[in-house]
C-alpha cells in the first residue's frame, strides 16, 4: 500500500510538471509587443545617451571655435 501511494504521488507530480511546462511556453501578443517595445526603448535610450554625452559637447566646441574665428576675422578688418 505504501508503495502505491508513492507511485501516485510521483504520477501527480509528473502530471503537474508536464502541464506547467506546456503552458509556460506561450507568450501572448500583449507580452510580445511589450517585450519589443522595451527592446526599442532600450536601444533608443542608449543612442540618446551617446548623443548627449558625445555629440552635443563636440557640437558646442565646434560652434565656439567658429564664433572665435569669425570674431578674430571681424577684429582684423
Amino acid at each position: 500500500m505504501r508503495e502505491l501511494n508513492r507511485w501516485r504521488r510521483f504520477g501527480a507530480v509528473l502530471v503537474l510538471v508536464a502541464t506547467a511546462l506546456a503552458t509556460s511556453g506561450y507568450i501572448g501578443p500583449g507580452a510580445g509587443a511589450g517585450a519589443i517595445a522595451v527592446l526599442i526603448a532600450v536601444v533608443l535610450a542608449v543612442l540618446l545617451l551617446f548623443v548627449g554625452v558625445f555629440w552635443y559637447p563636440i557640437k558646442r566646441m565646434a560652434r565656439s571655435r567658429r564664433s572665435k574665428a569669425s570674431a578674430e576675422e571681424d577684429a582684423g578688418r
